[in-house]
């Protein structure tokens, strides 16, 4: 009843519009000029009772939801942390919906299931865990940091997921970075810590946390008769790219036997990368890890990844029966997550990082980092201009010397041709350039500082 009988045919032409859209990707605006109620009364209708042919449906996104929708992939998209999904793994995200898995177990999706085991073997290698650790594919850093949270509350407090942690006598206190994702917070929050419990410690003028301000701030904790449970580590703050000191984090931990979680959603990408694996020293010593790679792997969203150095906490947090964890019983992805029926994220994950290969990522993710750097050193040299750190990773913030009046009116100056986004940094109004992307050329950072010096020369 649901069967089109044009079914090949309409997948040619939208195949022929995703083809025009990857074409021209990096041509025109990055963002659209339209407002959101230019975007309701274009889009808004009633509910439609009854169906049409699916080639109008076809044409209407072609014209009305494609050049209304932001370019992510352009080269000049230089804003937020979201990467350009590269081809490859489109064409994995659009073989995954063909054949529509939901490898929840092993016979809701076979092959997924493998290829994802496979996948997280892949990216334990990469940050040099061993064979006991695990790891699931979930949607992206916010759910990650969840998993590795509730996971690590089970290793904890053993009986927890069952039992609640109502009765503890001693509440359990997370430390972090006061530059740490706001999906921190939400996690505590849902885990039922709360978030008075999350710590947010003071950083260095780096932007990494602060060890001995951390340290105090955990002896003072223990003295008022709380229990430090967790440290978590940034690898890749949002705004600034700021890696924290993973080593020296991971001591801490080992002093006062607390889970260390480094939250790498964004930097942890870095990892594929000499140079990125140098700044992430001491990464494999962490209990947990969340990396995305709708980040620096370039897969499309949503695909994000949480490793466990040792999967049983994994397996013991979200197991749906009474079995006890069994080393070499396979995998059912249902006892190492929260989502039952759920996509496989690998299908795109495994057609990126196969046609690519970890040498070609690699070279992107430093080429990449190169660009921040020189787009920084030629900040410094701009009167009127003021960079507000040297880049770690990929992320490099400025700001005019007028302000915040100043900041915002080059945003609206340039949106014709690049993306970028205002931020707060140090409690300064900023501008954040974000450089990761696999499309973006020097020419392209050149051409961004020449509009970026002539702005700053006509005040």
């Amino acid at each position: 009843m649901l069967k089109l009988e044009r079914f090949d045919e309409y997948l040619d032409q939208l195949s022929d519009v995703i083809k025009e859209y990857q074409r021209d990707i990096s041509v025109g605006r990055v963002v659209p000029k339209a407002s959101r109620n230019d975007m309701e009364e274009l889009l808004f209708e009633t509910l439609p009772m009854e169906g049409c042919d699916a080639m109008n449906i076809i044409d209407e996104f072609k014209e009305k939801v494609v050049p209304n929708s932001t370019k992510v992939g352009s080269s000049k998209f230089l804003s937020w942390i979201i990467t350009s999904p590269s081809q490859a793994g489109i064409l994995g995200e659009i073989a995954n919906v063909g054949i529509s898995q939901a490898p929840f177990n092993f016979k809701a999706g076979p092959a997924a299931t493998i290829i994802e085991e496979m996948i997280i073997g892949w990216m334990g290698q990469l940050f040099g865990y061993k064979k006991e650790s695990g790891g699931i594919l979930v949607s992206g850093g916010s759910v990650s940091t969840l998993t590795a949270l509730g996971a690590a509350r089970e290793a904890f407090l053993p009986g927890s997921t069952e039992n609640g942690i109502q009765n503890i006598s001693n509440p359990l206190t997370i430390y972090t970075s006061k530059k740490a994702h706001s999906s921190i917070d939400k996690a505590v929050g849902v885990l039922g810590f709360g978030k008075n419990m999350l710590k947010k410690v003071k950083v260095d003028e780096f932007f990494k946390i602060d060890i001995d301000n951390l340290e105090k701030e955990i002896e003072n904790d223990i003295k008022q008769g709380l229990k430090p449970f967790c440290i978590i580590a940034q690898a890749g703050t949002s705004l600034s790219g700021a890696i924290d000191d993973i080593d020296a984090l991971s001591d801490v931990a080992k002093k006062y036997g607390m889970w260390l979680h480094v939250d790498g959603a964004y930097g942890g990408g870095a990892i594929l990368s000499k140079r990125g694996g140098e700044i992430l020293k001491g990464i494999e010593k962490a209990d947990s890890i969340s990396v995305d790679p709708h980040k620096w792997f370039f897969v499309p969203t949503e695909a994000g990844c949480v490793l466990v150095k040792d999967k049983r906490h994994l397996y013991n947090a979200y197991r749906t029966g009474v079995t006890e964890f069994d080393e070499n019983a396979p995998i059912n992805y249902l006892d190492y997550g929260i989502q039952s029926t759920r996509t496989s994220r690998a299908i795109k994950t495994w057609f990126a990082m196969k046609t690519y290969g970890i040498k070609k990522l690699s070279q992107v993710v430093d080429s990449n980092m190169d660009m921040a750097t020189y787009f920084a050193e030629e900040i410094e040299k701009i009167d009127g201009v003021r960079l507000l750190h040297k880049p770690q990773t990929s992320a490099v913030c400025f700001l005019f010397d007028e302000g915040a009046t100043m900041n915002e009116s080059f945003l609206i100056e340039i949106e014709e041709e690049f993306f970028l986004s205002s931020a707060n940094l140090m409690g300064e109004h900023c501008i954040r350039a974000c450089f990761s992307n696999y499309r973006t050329s020097i020419e392209e950072v050149d051409l961004l500082l020449y509009k970026i010096k002539s702005f700053a020369s006509m005040e």
